[in-house]
């Protein structure tokens, strides 16, 4: 009895677990600030006038000009802000009072500088989810709130003053943006995610370590140098981004977070990245996505349990041999970059299912490639190619975009790409005898259901 009694009691836990909704952070609003009263009425006034201008059926471009140069004078005393309003999936806290809603109610927001702290009442919402904090003066989230042993999520955004949340064992998700905030989570011991972007932090906040079950930190558009970050080792974090936030390298500390399975750099400024990230051989997961590569880094190469790796936007010129390295590798992104050819090691990594290799200046490509027997998607469109032998025979071939290049001749065998579904041609040189052809191979493999992109016109 005492068995079917503890598994029915885990059963439960595992359904409550499920049904728990999935919170996605809002995004703020944002909008045109200016110091001078005078200059926003201008900007208004100068784009309304724009927009009624193109609209009307004579064009002057004279005045275009000339009020274009006043708009882009105005732009650059301008600073976008943000704020944030309660989310429409929330219910007011004023409507659950109103409406004695306390029984049912699963997200509740405060929303109001009128707000110091929070209700007694609250912990009357025995089913409560997530709370919302938005633009209140809410110093203490209380001790009390631990007996809503449903409250999985907190969020508070632009935050009027400092604050605290009290020790808590049921909380799961902390999300913070803009305003003040604590930075201080240590109490919260089963914290698995903590989401504290755009709060214009400069370091990592301090003693993560101690929340065992950080699981998912995101640091995204704050300013934070991680050359001047001492943090103590996390042997628990699983996942790190970092967005926007400015950074030019990726120093030694980054060792300190070992099991981290994704690590995202998207939209910084890095050129270059310590050998030490070599020591994550866990991750799965990195991205690079616009950033100041020339290279892909030579401590990339020692990860070989990576499964995605996207370098797209950097000003890459060559990948090394050592890719071969990667043997677990299924995605590679390196579209927008400036390589100018690709080594026949490519060709050995087994799991490879997707490459991108467009918007780069390729002259010609492996005839290995033709071994890449799991490849579905292979975009090499905008590059300089003269021809694209032997893929036909990859049989797996879903995605294949050959536009935008210098190849005369289609691949011999295409249409026997028995899972294609989407095929890109345009804007190549063909030659007479292709061109004749194109026609009945588009109807062809239309026939199949099988989008084909190519000029109609014969």
């Amino acid at each position: 009895m005492k068995k079917l009694a503890l598994l029915l009691s885990l059963l439960v836990a595992v359904h409550v677990g499920f049904s728990q909704k999935v919170i996605t952070p809002q995004k703020p609003i944002r909008y045109p600030y200016f110091e001078s009263k005078e200059d926003s009425v201008a900007y208004a006034s100068l784009g309304k006038k724009l927009r009624e201008i193109y609209s009307s059926k004579e064009v002057d471009h004279h005045l275009i000009d000339s009020l274009s140069k006043l708009y882009a004078s105005l732009e650059k005393k301008m600073v976008m802000r943000s704020y944030y309003q309660p989310s429409e999936e929330f219910t007011p806290w004023e409507k659950v009072v109103e409406q004695n809603l306390f029984e049912e109610v699963k997200l509740i927001s405060f929303y109001s500088t009128t707000y110091t702290q929070l209700p007694k009442l609250l912990t009357s919402c025995k089913n409560v989810e997530a709370i919302e904090l938005v633009n209140t003066s809410i110093k203490n989230i209380p001790e009390k709130l631990a007996q809503l042993t449903k409250l999985k999520t907190i969020l508070v955004y632009d935050s009027r003053t400092d604050f605290k949340i009290a020790k808590n064992r049921s909380l799961q998700t902390v999300v913070v943006r803009g305003g003040k905030q604590q930075r201080h989570f240590a109490r919260l011991k089963n914290l698995e995610k903590l989401d504290l972007s755009s709060c214009n932090l400069t370091s990592i906040p301090k003693k993560l370590h101690r929340n065992s079950h950080l699981k998912n930190l995101l640091l995204n558009q704050n300013s934070i140098n991680l050359s001047a970050t001492k943090s103590k080792a996390n042997y628990r974090l699983e996942k790190i981004e970092m967005k926007e936030n400015k950074l030019t390298e990726i120093p030694d500390v980054i060792a300190k977070f070992p099991n981290l399975k994704s690590l995202v750099f998207n939209g910084n400024a890095i050129a270059k990245v310590s050998p030490a990230i070599a020591q994550l051989t866990n991750l799965e997961q990195l991205s690079f996505y616009k950033n100041n590569l020339k290279s892909i880094p030579e401590g990339i190469y020692s990860l070989s349990n990576l499964k995605e790796i996207d370098l797209y936007y950097n000003e890459i010129e060559r990948i090394d041999e050592q890719i071969s390295n990667l043997q677990n590798l299924e995605v590679l992104y390196l579209s927008n970059n400036r390589l100018f050819s690709i080594p026949e090691s490519l060709s050995s990594l087994p799991k490879l299912e997707q490459l991108y290799l467009s918007n780069n200046q390729l002259s010609d490509l492996p005839v290995s490639l033709a071994s890449l027997e799991k490849l579905k998607v292979l975009r090499i469109n905008n590059n300089h190619l003269l021809q694209a032998k032997d893929l036909a025979k990859l049989a797996r071939l879903e995605n294949l975009d050959i536009s935008s290049n210098q190849i005369s001749e289609l691949p011999n065998g295409i249409e026997q790409l028995v899972s294609l579904k989407l095929l890109v041609l345009v804007n190549n040189p063909w030659d007479e005898a292709t061109r004749a052809n194109l026609p009945e191979l588009t109807k062809q493999l239309r026939e199949r259901e099988i989008i084909v992109q190519v000029e109609e016109e014969w």
